[in-house]
């Protein structure tokens, strides 16, 4: 991954010169960003609250191919937090 200053930077002046929020994430992608990275990124360009970064990185088509997985797996965890015998 390239440096988190430099990408929001980078991310930053393709705002300004009209790139939508789906051609950034796939630019902070493509730089060797984790889906992690890439909601701390966003969170930071947009001063968007966390959560909110997280559903657009989501639900973004950059991040399409995860989305099962990452549906299935915070599934799983809300069901541990449900267990009765934690």
């Amino acid at each position: 991954m390239l440096n988190e200053e430099y990408l929001i930077e980078q991310s930053s002046q393709m705002l300004i010169k009209g790139k939508d929020i789906e051609s950034i994430l796939a630019f902070i992608r493509e730089n060797g960003c984790s889906k992690s990275q890439s909601i701390v990124i966003l969170k930071k360009l947009q001063n968007i609250p966390l959560d909110e970064a997280q559903r657009l990185v989501h639900l973004s088509q950059t991040w399409q191919d995860t989305y099962e997985y990452d549906e299935e797996l915070n599934r799983q965890f809300y069901e541990f937090l449900m267990r009765d015998d934690l």
